[in-house]
């Protein structure tokens, strides 16, 4: 007789990994996984003996194992949907002696679809998940203190770190005993964070902008944010000898123009390492910059587009990925970057061998990575992490988005304005309004297959004309082949809107939403799109007196201020209440407040 409970929990459990896109293999930690698939590599940690590397893959959800001396991968686990991050720590029942470094960690993964923190521990023929922990959506990067006691998990479009208490996760905790002991909100979405031992505070930088934070995770309380001169923060550090808080970037210069000239001697786009005086940083009273010391990299005829991951050497040098020219570039001790390597596709992460001598390297875009003898600046061993499937046009159109070859030589990538697909909040003269002189704020390519007219002033009709006069005219770059700019189509009209911050009042958010259609916000901004295919009238000048402007979407509207094409308007509240956009009366604070709490939830 068949047992009816157990064929009703199989087929519920069927029908769970329909619907997630989860198989049992992967909640099990399955090993023997198949290989002709992407994986897309992200972060990668290189363990205490030097000979071996966790890498998280990203499209795969997967964890891959490297044996760096043999340059293999010894197996690739199953464990989530997603990775986005991977961090090591000491298991709490690992004694002192590290001659099995392997053995004696474990791991925590971010798994930004899932929206969980995972912890994995090790198993004869790879990695186990050993437990699952809702956080605040859209983790995307985790870190842990020096004694292993707390994570601080950072969440992109839900503006939060979580506070985990290891000890209390790995324990036998109750259902209701929640490792999540505190949750800290931001005021930007966060990707990069760093931890201060000395003062256990965590500085948090902008995903996208140029925000840096100061939170004192203890308190809950966010204690400072300032702004840098400096976008696209992909990684901070803690210099390993001085009091100094070192970190890639890029600086967007409005006050300068996307001509040939402005971009070949890198006014327009810079791309930077910086160091900062911690106690600059720490105190919001002191100058951020008054002690810091900036560094340029690249040079005519030669760019460095998009700087990412670094790490710093015992001997003081600096190995800097740069993203955009697939490279990675030293210096020389004396702030000196001529020495390049050429790497894979897309390079993004990379970690130090514990002697120093050799760097590991994530190719996200080729599935691969490269091991570089640092002494001899040189690609000692590739390590591909499996049999890749062909290229699509959305593959193809991907690469060509993340790379600066694009532009005129190398200094910047569609990626360096559009980080990830969505914007930095600044200003760039970029001609696209007909004219140089009023610089207008980059807008999100997030949700911009099905909202033309493009550009501010709708300019242009199709997204291929966009793409083409985007890459003549703002990047000084060759014209595009018709495949390219199709590729590159493609890979825009996957990217999904950016999802609201989320409304923390439904019943206020209902009553902003019966305000927005009294108030006949509708017009210019219609559903399902939330925009219009008209010019309207914003009675906003800019510097050449025009004030008719192509709406944006109102789609994930929350995650993309400063507003206005001029980022007049810091946030949605001082678009109405300052600038009294569109309106005809002044708002009450309570219908203010209704409509912001609707707007955040779009």
């Amino acid at each position: 007789m068949i047992d009816r409970r157990a064929a009703l929990c199989a087929l519920l459990a069927s029908l769970t990994c329909l619907m997630t896109g989860r198989s049992d293999d992967a909640l099990n930690g399955e090993t023997n996984l198949p290989s002709a698939r992407w994986r897309r590599p992200v972060a990668v940690v290189v363990l205490d003996d030097g000979r071996h590397a966790v890498v998280a893959n990203q499209r795969s959800g997967s964890l891959s194992l490297l044996d760096l001396e043999a340059m293999r991968v010894i197996g690739e686990t199953q464990v989530g949907e997603s990775l986005s991050d991977v961090a090591a720590f000491p298991s709490r029942t690992a004694s002192s002696d590290t001659s099995a470094p392997l053995e004696a960690t474990r791991w925590l993964a971010c798994d930004d679809t899932a929206h969980e923190l995972l912890l994995i521990g090790r198993k004869s023929d790879g990695f186990a998940v050993t437990k699952r922990l809702k956080v605040s959506p859209f983790p995307v990067t985790v870190t842990v203190d020096s004694s292993g006691s707390h994570a601080f998990v950072a969440s992109l479009w839900s503006r939060t770190i979580s506070v985990v208490d290891l000890a209390r996760w790995q324990g036998e905790a109750s259902v209701n005993d929640s490792p999540i002991v505190r949750t800290v909100r931001l005021p930007f979405a966060p990707r990069a964070m760093c931890y201060v031992e000395d003062s256990a505070k965590l500085i948090v930088a902008d995903a996208f902008g140029p925000k840096l934070a100061v939170v004192d995770p203890q308190a809950v309380r966010v204690e400072s944010v300032r702004e840098l001169p400096a976008h696209g923060i992909r990684q901070l550090r803690l210099h390993p000898t001085q009091p100094r808080l070192l970190l890639t970037h890029q600086m967007l210069n409005r006050l300068s123009q996307t001509t040939f000239d402005d971009v070949h001697w890198g006014a327009l786009m810079v791309n930077c390492f910086r160091s900062l005086l911690l106690a600059d940083v720490l105190d919001p009273k002191r100058d951020l910059l008054q002690h810091g010391e900036l560094e340029y990299l690249g040079q005519p005829d030669h760019g460095a587009g998009d700087p990412s991951g670094f790490v710093m050497r015992p001997n003081g040098s600096i190995a800097v990925v740069l993203s955009g020219t697939n490279e990675l570039i030293s210096d020389d001790g004396h702030q000196q970057w001529t020495t390049r390597v050429t790497l894979g596709e897309h390079p993004t992460a990379i970690a130090l061998a514990a002697e120093g001598t050799r760097a590991v390297v994530v190719n996200t875009l080729s599935d691969s990575v490269s091991v570089v003898g640092l002494s001899q600046s040189a690609v000692i061993g590739t390590i591909p992490l499996g049999t890749q499937p062909e290229l699509t046009a959305v593959d193809r159109g991907e690469r060509l988005f993340r790379s600066a070859r694009l532009s005129h030589d190398k200094w910047f990538s569609c990626q360096s304005c559009h980080v990830d697909g969505h914007t930095n909040g600044l200003l760039n003269d970029n001609l696209t309004d007909g004219s140089f002189g009023s610089p207008k704020r980059v807008l999100t390519l997030r949700g911009i297959a099905d909202t033309p007219p493009y550009a501010w002033t709708g300019r242009f009709n199709t997204l291929a004309d966009q793409i083409r006069h985007s890459v003549r005219s703002t990047m000084q770059g060759e014209p595009p082949t018709d495949g390219e700019v199709n590729d590159l189509a493609a890979y825009l009209r996957t990217l999904p809107p950016p999802p609201g911050i989320g409304s923390s009042d439904k019943a206020a958010a209902q009553r902003g939403a019966a305000l927005f259609e009294r108030l006949e916000c509708a017009r210019c901004h219609a559903r399902p799109t939330l925009t219009s295919d008209r010019i309207a009238d914003v009675k906003l000048k800019d510097e050449k007196g025009l004030a008719k402007f192509n709406p944006p979407s109102l789609r994930g509207v929350s995650q993309t201020g400063p507003y206005f094409h001029d980022a007049r308007a810091a946030s949605l509240k001082e678009v109405f209440a300052k600038f009294k956009h569109q309106l005809d009366r002044e708002l009450t604070a309570d219908e203010l407040d209704e409509l912001v709490e609707f707007l955040n939830g779009l």
